[in-house]
């Protein structure tokens, strides 16, 4: 380590932006505890979400500013510096981690309050907007408990009272614990080790920076196929009485460690996601633009069509009463989703480097994405039509995943048998509106359903905008305008955690509880399915307006910084 290098006041800055990001990312544990105090579990992973919109926004400022070392590294052939300044971000996501876990009681306290307020107040963004005043900053730090109440989430659970028998002590998920720490290593380096490459293999800037995807697509594998699902069902058990609410408390405790080990493991996992990404990179640098577009069109229809299987998951989630353990699926399908968008996100990387070298033409670029985006609306389509099948995959999925434990390996493997292919055929339902009539509409909260449309027309075209912008730029702005597509996407997530998923949590954990009917659950998955569809065409309208606002992004930063 050299360091001299941190006499620059910018990479400071930097490892400070870092250790939020990864702070604010691994806090979402602190949800679980939460949920076993409020019995509001959708409702305590939606205001997770929101602690993850604050890493967005540190993400839009430190990876495009970091990208300026790249561009010096790119212009000196000093690319043995850049690597050692970007291991100092690595010690700042390791510091991130270690505060994120020495904070968890801190945290959930504010977890506990936030649903509280939500609940209360019935928006997310009036208990934000309530947050900076006197009474809120009163609230927040009322929220502040000891490191040292950490000591008590490893205490076994007391009986009752005492002729009760005792508790089962908690058996340790050592498995779990291990991807976790797994998945934290990975998914500390993606983003780095992607712009570490892009000075390497300058020529193919867009595709090294996009393929980031790649490396923390293995981090989504491990944490939605070896990590959530065993939590979820854990968190359930405790909901819903079969195991005691420490469990939940000891689980958070050691999820909380594992990510901060994980973290410094970044090290060694560093160079090999650098190796990944630029043998990956080398390969997509081959291909040419027409052999990749209608490929595009195809996966981006499939990511589409994934992303409808939430609303079933919430149908299901209510009809099972089982919501952690829905949303743990969902991640399943939600992985794909990434999988998928990584696979794609990078192709499209190469079109725009083809630009860029002058062996294709900018002007070819808009019509090609316009139809990216009308494959989205072609998938939304075709997953509405198939919400009813996806509701009786996620019935037998989760009374499956309950029945092993939470071992999602056992599920996948068993999924993979001849007599699961006769399994899914039965699950086949012919399309329907789940006898939904549009005065239905009436007690659903007009504003989420409107904001549900913006957000989906803003999401389609992030990367695409970003991608035609940086055609459209030269020199090194045409990297920072690749990155700052998040400019797009933090817009959207902002916008989908302070007013979407809060309300659809909330909805959904009082149909949980008999305050609401599976009914209204079924229409309010409706309504945001074809929400989502015209969301997809608005994005036809938002394209251009969002490349011209990534366009002045990218000169702004070159400007400040």
């Amino acid at each position: 380590m050299n360091f001299a290098l941190l006499s620059d006041g910018r990479l400071l800055f930097i490892m400070v932006l870092a250790a939020a990001v990864a702070m604010l990312s691994t806090l979402n544990i602190a949800a679980r505890p939460a949920a076993i105090r409020t019995k509001q579990v959708a409702l305590a992973l939606a205001v997770s979400a929101v602690f993850f919109m604050f890493t967005r926004f540190a993400n839009l400022f430190y990876l495009p500013i970091l990208a300026t070392y790249v561009d010096r590294a790119t212009r000196t052939g000093q690319t043995e510096v850049l690597y050692q300044q970007i291991q100092w971000v690595v010690v700042g996501a390791a510091l991130g981690a270690f505060f994120s876990w020495i904070l968890l009681p801190t945290f959930t306290a504010i977890y506990e309050r936030g649903i509280r307020g939500v609940t209360a107040r019935g928006s997310m963004l009036k208990v934000l907007l309530a947050l900076p005043t006197p009474r809120g900053l009163k609230a927040l730090w009322g929220c502040w408990r000891s490191p040292l109440e950490l000591k008590t989430w490893l205490q076994p659970p007391a009986a009752p009272d005492p002729s009760s028998e005792t508790p089962p002590q908690f058996e340790k998920p050592w498995g779990l614990l291990s991807w976790n720490t797994f998945a934290s290593a990975v998914w500390t380096v993606g983003a780095l080790a992607a712009l570490q490459v892009s000075a390497l293999f300058p020529q193919l800037e867009a595709t090294s920076v996009l393929l980031s995807g790649v490396v923390n697509s293995f981090a989504a594998i491990a944490f939605s196929i070896f990590v959530d699902p065993r939590a979820a069902v854990i968190t359930d058990q405790a909901v819903n009485g079969k195991r005691p609410a420490q469990h939940v408390l000891e689980l958070t405790f050691y999820l909380g460690i594992t990510n901060f080990i994980g973290s410094l493991l970044g090290f060694f996992t560093f160079p090999l996601a650098i190796q990944l990404i630029s043998f990956t990179t080398a390969q997509l640098g081959e291909a040419s633009m027409s052999q990749n577009m209608w490929l595009v069109i195809s996966l981006n229809a499939l990511v589409s069509l994934l992303m409808t299987t939430s609303l079933s998951a919430r149908i299901s989630a209510v009809t099972t009463r089982r919501i952690a353990t829905a949303l743990a699926i969902y991640n399943v399908f939600f992985l794909v989703t990434r999988l998928t968008t990584q696979i794609y996100a990078p192709i499209l990387g190469s079109v725009r480097d083809e630009v860029l070298q002058g062996t294709a033409d900018a002007s070819q670029l808009l019509p090609l994405f316009r139809w990216v985006v009308a494959g989205a609306t072609l998938g939304g389509i075709v997953g509405w039509a198939l919400m009813p099948t996806f509701v009786e995959i996620y019935n037998r999925a989760i009374a499956a995943l309950e029945k092993r434990q939470g071992s999602m390996t056992l599920l996948l493997r068993d999924s993979l048998r001849p007599s699961a292919l006769k399994a899914l055929w039965k699950c086949l339902r012919l399309p329907s509106t789940f006898q939904v009539k549009l005065h239905d509409l009436q007690p659903l909260p007009k504003g989420f359903l409107v904001a549900n449309i913006i957000v989906v027309g803003i999401h389609v075209i992030g990367v695409l905008a970003a991608i035609q912008a940086g055609a459209e730029l030269s020199g090194h702005l045409a990297r920072t305008a690749t990155l700052l597509s998040s400019v797009i996407n933090g817009g959207a997530t902002i916008l989908g955690s302070l007013v979407v998923d809060p309300w659809a949590a909330k909805l959904t954990d009082e149909a949980a509880h008999g305050e609401r009917s599976l009914h209204q659950i079924e229409a309010m998955a409706l309504f945001l399915c074809l929400g989502g569809i015209l969301g997809t065409v608005l994005s036809q309208v938002l394209f251009t307006p969002s490349v011209q606002i990534i366009v002045w992004g990218a000169r702004l930063l070159n400007y400040l910084f």
